[in-house]
């Protein structure tokens, strides 16, 4: 067996920002049409209660989206598209995948550290083993997806020259 090696802060925070655009895309398409369909009826809405209404409709669809993506993907593969790109998993301290349970509590983790103004986040950045709220919740940790051996060898002077 391989030795699992977690995944660094900067590698972490990139997959993040990658999910959080794919996520962002995806919840404007599916407000756009929400809004499009609802404007479409024959009593488009005429009042404050009614416009107050489909925001709640349009943030409700953001934190379902948000929740089916991370619990689907991690729980399904141990892995989002942002991890898939930058090849980072997420894996049980056992290093098996997680599950749905597991990538659930891991969604309520996040939604806690964004509650506490990041302060859930801190032990991504200052822990020695890199992990959240999140991953102290579900139990998980979040590693390179690829073993030791299969990783390139690191570019030097030596191998540039051909030495």
């Amino acid at each position: 067996m391989t030795e699992l090696v977690t995944a660094g802060f900067w590698l972490r925070l990139s997959a993040h920002a990658l999910d959080c655009a794919i996520g962002g895309l995806a919840w404007l398409l599916c407000s756009m049409w929400l809004v499009i369909g609802l404007s479409a009826l024959d009593h488009p809405p005429i009042d404050v209660r009614d416009v107050a209404l489909i925001l709640l409709a349009v943030l409700g669809l953001a934190g379902a989206l948000h929740v089916a993506y991370h619990v689907v993907l991690v729980g399904g593969c141990g892995q989002t598209l942002g991890k898939m790109a930058l090849g980072i998993t997420v894996v049980g301290l056992d290093g098996s995948r997680p599950g749905y349970g597991r990538a659930a509590l891991r969604c309520v983790g996040g939604f806690l550290s964004c509650a506490t103004v990041g302060i859930g986040y801190l032990g991504i950045v200052f822990g020695e083993e890199r992990r959240g709220l999140a991953d102290l919740l579900a139990g998980t940790r979040v590693v390179d997806a690829a073993p030791l051996s299969l990783r390139p060898a690191p570019v030097t002077q030596a191998t540039l020259l051909g030495i």
